[in-house]
């Protein structure tokens, strides 16, 4: 009842109950003037058939994803008006409001000498060839991050092992502390991780903190940037929940960030709660993964952190920063990698997806993948089947135990179409699996931020770090046997459904591209 009452109060449900009231105001108005003005609302009902006209013809012709134009054409021509209305408001726009698109996109002058100074890196891609080469040069061109490597990693097959790490990096900073995460929630993870800024924050280190605010928004007072700000924690709340319909409101920050001194860093799938570290039970066991680098690429994510932070810059009205003192040389590294970001401002290019396809159809033996959401669309759906037609032995992992019941419903329908074309589906049994990755034939692997669904690939902010490295591909090739070991695998008989279910999760799947 505690939590309930919470959540009346709380302004996730304020905040949306505006929405709803302003998403029923147009209908509300159609219809009380068609009741009213018989006549006038004949006009308007004529005006709105041609809107749907064209607007059906604008988004057959447009270059959006082909699932998104199926999304979008059923309920503007079962749901007139409303269907056209919200198209209009929640379409993706390829150019985002330009304010917004100059803070996320900032090129920060001090990356160009981050080029400069790993210009070794290119050569020993270069040295590489082939496939590996492709993707640097993909990724230089695409997200600004260049080709780089560390001299050290470690790799967590749990959430539990990557949150002792962090808090062991953590409580050895010098110089600053920069942490991003999707989600922050109160509890005894975040008061660990807490007690340490505020001790690092009183030695003088410079400590900043990025959080998203729909994602950490039941997890924290509304205030918990302001106090953060008073305990000489510098934060930003990105992107707040505002009662405005506006498509910038899908556009999250999804990532998990924390860079020590510009020398080690952490992504994955891990974020600062509870639940990521098994210290309370949501959803069964949590399977989280995530890694730590150090050395060059390490300066990649503090960039990607930097570019975020100029929004506050731009918020507080302050000029730009010297960020000089955060981009310091590193010293050159063995494992060749390729942390990168991505988001929806960088022109429609989605890199986590096109680099994850570009794995499948360079597999000659597997590919294995860790997903919590499998949403995904045509292109990657025939990728993985022309790869499991092929011989390649694909596997993906999701969960047993839902956290959104209508998109597990959704990775269902997926998972059967896949089964029927030879893609073994297994079911994380012990609970939720949440950890996002790719490995293949021992050569190349991606880990970090990015779900295997619509919104990762195409809405959200986020970041991931490719290896071309066997012996850190090995260690998520074991990691990925033991998680099979636990799992259940999928068969055409198990996926079977009613046909009621059948479809319900047909018009989901219809709909997957706009969850």
């Amino acid at each position: 009842m505690r939590k309930f009452f919470k959540l009346l109060t709380s302004k996730f449900f304020v905040v949306a109950l505006l929405l709803l009231a302003e998403l029923a105001i147009v209908p509300a108005t159609l219809i009380w003037l068609s009741l009213e003005f018989p006549r006038v609302g004949t006009y308007v009902s004529v005006f709105f058939d041609v809107i749907n006209v064209i607007l059906v013809l604008y988004i057959i012709n447009s270059d959006l994803n082909g699932a998104y134009k199926v999304a979008w054409i059923v309920p503007i021509l079962l749901l007139p008006p409303v269907g056209a209305f919200l198209f209009l408001i929640f379409r993706r726009r390829k150019s985002p409001r330009r304010k917004l698109k100059k803070q996320l996109m900032h090129e920060l002058p001090q990356i160009a000498k981050m080029y400069e100074r790993q210009k070794d890196a290119d050569c020993k891609f270069l040295e590489l060839g082939g496939f590996a080469q492709q993707c640097a040069e993909f990724v230089r061109k695409e997200s600004a991050m260049p080709a780089t490597d560390c001299y050290e990693y470690k790799y967590f097959p749990t959430g539990e092992e990557y949150g002792a790490q962090l808090e062991k990096e953590l409580s050895s900073a010098e110089k600053f502390i920069f942490l991003e995460y999707f989600v922050i929630s109160e509890g005894k993870f975040w008061d660990r991780i807490h007690k340490i800024l505020k001790e690092k924050a009183d030695a003088g280190v410079d400590v900043r903190v990025i959080y998203d605010d729909i994602g950490s928004l039941l997890g924290i007072p509304h205030d918990f940037a302001a106090k953060l700000e008073q305990e000489g924690i510098r934060c930003l709340c990105f992107n707040r929940f505002r009662p405005v319909l506006d498509v910038a409101q899908n556009n999250r920050t999804h990532r998990k960030i924390a860079v020590i001194d510009g020398v080690t860093a952490f992504t994955g799938g891990v974020n600062i709660a509870d639940e990521y570290t098994n210290e309370i039970t949501l959803h069964g066991h949590w399977k989280d993964t995530g890694v730590m680098v150090r050395g060059r690429a390490a300066q990649n994510f503090t960039a990607m952190f930097l570019q975020l932070w100029e929004m506050k810059n731009c918020q507080d009205g302050v000029r730009e920063e010297n960020y000089d003192k955060y981009l310091s040389p590193c010293p050159a590294g063995k494992y060749l990698c390729l942390p990168f970001s991505d988001s929806p401002f960088d022109g429609g290019h989605n890199i986590c997806e096109s680099l994850y396809l570009k794995i499948i159809y360079n597999a000659k033996k597997y590919v294995y993948i860790n997903t919590p959401y499998l949403i995904i669309d045509d292109e990657m759906k025939t990728a993985l089947i022309t790869a499991a037609r092929s011989g390649v032995d694909v596997r993906i992992t999701v969960p047993h135990t839902p956290d959104k019941k209508y998109v597990y419903a959704v990775t269902k329908a997926f998972c059967t179409t896949l089964i029927k074309e030879g893609v073994r589906i297994y079911f994380y049994t012990p609970g939720f699996i949440h950890a996002k990755s790719i490995v293949s034939d021992g050569s190349a692997c991606i880990i970090g931020s990015s779900n295997m669904d619509f919104r990762s690939f195409y809405l959200h902010c986020e970041c991931n770090i490719m290896f071309f490295d066997e012996e850190i591909c090995d260690d998520l090739y074991e990691d990925y046997q033991r998680t099979c070991a636990e799992s259940e695998l999928m068969t055409e008989k198990k996926t079977h459904a009613n046909f009621l279910r059948k479809i319900y999760r047909s018009v989901l799947r219809v709909f997957a591209p706009l969850m």
